[in-house]
């Protein structure tokens, strides 16, 4: 392994790839390669879907990282990208906080140097998290914001509806790996978005790219509108129980969920919060769909110095986008065939 404090500060080199920098060498996502190397191929900084600093650690075959508690700036998931061809495994480290982007960039440092120091890939990274904690998390234990609560259940709902049909189709469920979009299979996405009041139909982009389908593809969004309630059915605890109980490998679910920050779906932070489902309604991301995205633009390219974007899209000028029902389930079925 090679020396990492040759690598020196890391955190300049995220913006190169927001910019557009960085081919990857092959590896289906953005990246640049580290001389750092772990005995499975070289370490590499990455973004995530909307420009979040990150981490890939290559892990061999056999390598079970063991479960780390994250906390609410860090997300922290084993990840499969394709290289050449070939599948490759990752411990995916992405930091969900601009404000401790730098913080990061020596966290990232310091696994870098433990590695190189000998350490593997789960004892570097859980012990410089560890000791990073205070930095990291500057309120570890604060109350979770009941659109983060509603955000997941609305998740879970689709979840769960997936896996009536397939115990597999756990394997759907891709933002928590860190995809721009929360549910895909080969060229069909779908983009999962909650709102808590009736009436409400307006929903937050997170990024220039979760509305640009995939290539030769298709994106669907659904809106899920829920009602807080007292004693409501529709919570994390019941709905990630069901989903843990129908997925054929409840541990992989498990992964993701602790991606997303739910180490346990009994958390009473996860639970503060029950629902009742008032409407939903799915759209097609088509041409008339509003939204800002690289298709938007000539030749599919942001103008330059442009390097992401958050934005509202009001939904009542997408009612020509509205897809029925039955087109629903039609397309969960086309998710787990």
């Amino acid at each position: 392994m090679s020396e990492s404090r040759a690598e020196g500060a890391v955190a300049g080199q995220w913006n190169v790839l927001r910019a557009g920098g960085g081919g990857g060498d092959g590896l289906e996502v953005p990246s640049l390669a580290l001389a750092a190397s772990t005995d499975a191929g070289r370490i590499r900084l990455a973004v995530g879907p909307n420009g979040e600093a990150r981490l890939l650690v290559p892990l061999a075959r056999d390598d079970r990282p063991h479960p780390m508690e994250p906390g609410p700036a860090l997300r922290i998931s084993v990840s499969t990208l394709m290289h050449k061809g070939r599948a490759l495994r990752f411990l995916d480290v992405m930091c969900l906080s601009n404000e401790l982007e730098a913080v990061f960039g020596d966290v990232v440092d310091e696994i870098l140097a433990r590695i190189a120091a000998g350490a593997g890939v789960s004892e570097a990274t859980s012990k410089t998290i560890e000791d990073f904690r205070a930095l990291l998390v500057p309120q570890s234990h604060r109350e979770l914001e009941r659109s983060q609560v509603a955000g997941l259940v609305a998740e879970l709902i689709v979840l769960n509806r997936l896996l009536d049909l397939s115990p597999s189709a756990w394997r759907t469920w891709r933002g928590p790996m860190g995809d721009r979009h929360d549910f895909r299979v080969r060229d069909k996405s779908l983009e999962v978005k909650a709102s808590l009041r009736a009436g409400v139909s307006i929903v937050t982009i997170n990024g220039l790219k979760q509305l640009e389908p995939p290539s030769n593809g298709s994106l669907q969004l659904l809106h899920v509108v829920l009602e807080a309630v007292d004693g409501g059915l529709l919570t994390v605890s019941a709905l990630g129980g069901k989903a843990l109980s129908q997925a054929d490998d409840s541990s992989g679910l498990r992964e993701l969920l602790l991606s997303v920050g739910c180490s346990d779906i009994h958390d009473q932070r996860w639970n503060r919060h029950a629902f009742r489902l008032e409407r939903e309604l799915l759209y097609s991301v088509s041409g008339d769909f509003p939204r800002i995205a690289p298709s938007c633009f000539a030749d599919g390219d942001v103008p330059a110095g442009i390097v992401d974007a958050t934005y509202q899209v009001d939904l009542g000028f997408a009612e020509d986008c509205i897809r029925s029902p039955a087109e629903f389930e039609d397309l969960l079925r086309e998710f787990t065939t």
